[in-house]
């Protein structure tokens, strides 16, 4: 029997269809996640600090509660290091029952928390990787953003074969920092995207921006400190907090897919502005699960017609 070594629990309903259905941007070729459905057991590959980490993990359900199991042998030295990193991961500090508790009142948000029960956000702790991944996918449509992503990881990253899938590590701020323009326009890369990546990795490389540091900021505070940085806009940081940091009160209201599932679930007629997703979530009391209340917005869109 294979070894394992309970990581860490995280309390309430846990459903792992629901929760592995959103995977970061990848293609049919390169992946960033191997996720056995019939096993709850995920294999990607991560940093522990600088060195690189095959996290090979299965979770097991009873009731009401979860615990992360890590499959084979684990150091003792980097027992804190991996907990630390999937607590972030699965935003283990939101705590569901919470979150469903403060929206029982609410039907159409109730009726997605019952159709998608236990779902939880699952996200990327690696705050470089996120940040690169969202300037990546700045107004491209979603199959070129996958494309492009995989392109740099091929050319800087590492691949590391598992099981016959192309596993990734994604290049390091100090990979990239190394780059020229250029290779980055050879890779199909716009002229101000290169720039974009390129100077955020050299920043991030010299210290001038510590992405650690993000982890205890206030929204507000992340924007304000990001937001002067070339190529960074507001909705570039929402996708990090969401994406990275697995805030449970961000709203992006702006989003396209939002506002379609809005439109959808409250059959509304037209699609709603941001204003009008604003003054929704307010008058809901969405305040403070907007996060998870958009991410089950986007569950439900990827549904619709199937």
């Amino acid at each position: 029997m294979e070894k394992s070594y309970h990581l860490l629990t995280i309390e309430g309903p846990f459903s792992f269809e629901h929760t592995f259905q959103r995977h970061h941007r990848t293609t049919d070729t390169l992946k960033s996640m191997i996720v056995d459905h019939e096993e709850n057991r995920f294999i990607k590959w991560i940093y522990v600090g600088e060195t690189p980490y095959l996290l090979d993990a299965t979770i097991r359900t009873d009731n009401e509660k979860t615990e992360v199991h890590l499959n084979g042998s684990v150091d003792e030295h980097l027992k804190a290091d991996l907990r630390h990193y999937v607590r972030r991961m699965f935003g283990v500090d939101n705590p569901l029952p919470e979150f469903y508790e403060h929206m029982e009142t609410i039907p159409r948000i109730k009726q997605l928390l019952e159709r998608f029960h236990g779902m939880r956000i699952i996200t990327n702790p690696d705050l470089f990787e996120t940040m690169v991944d969202t300037i990546i996918g700045q107004q491209v449509n979603l199959k070129f953003a996958a494309t492009l992503k995989e392109r740099l990881v091929r050319f800087a990253g590492e691949i590391k074969k598992h099981d016959g899938a192309d596993l990734y590590l994604f290049p390091t701020a100090e990979k990239v920092a190394k780059l020229e323009y250029e290779q980055l326009r050879e890779l199909s890369f716009s002229q101000r995207k290169s720039e974009y990546i390129i100077d955020f990795a050299r920043m991030v490389e010299r210290e001038e921006v510590d992405l650690n540091a993000l982890w205890s900021m206030s929204n507000q505070e992340i924007i304000d400190r990001l937001l002067p940085l070339r190529g960074i806009g507001v909705w570039t940081i929402e996708c990090l907090m969401l994406f990275g940091l697995n805030r449970r009160d961000v709203l992006p209201a702006a989003d396209i897919g939002l506002r379609n599932a809005v439109k959808s679930l409250y059959e509304l007629e037209e699609q709603p502005q941001t204003d009008e997703i604003r003054a929704l979530a307010s008058e809901e009391g969405w305040h403070p699960w907007e996060s998870y209340i958009t991410f089950y917005m986007w569950q439900y869109l990827n549904t619709l017609g199937k």
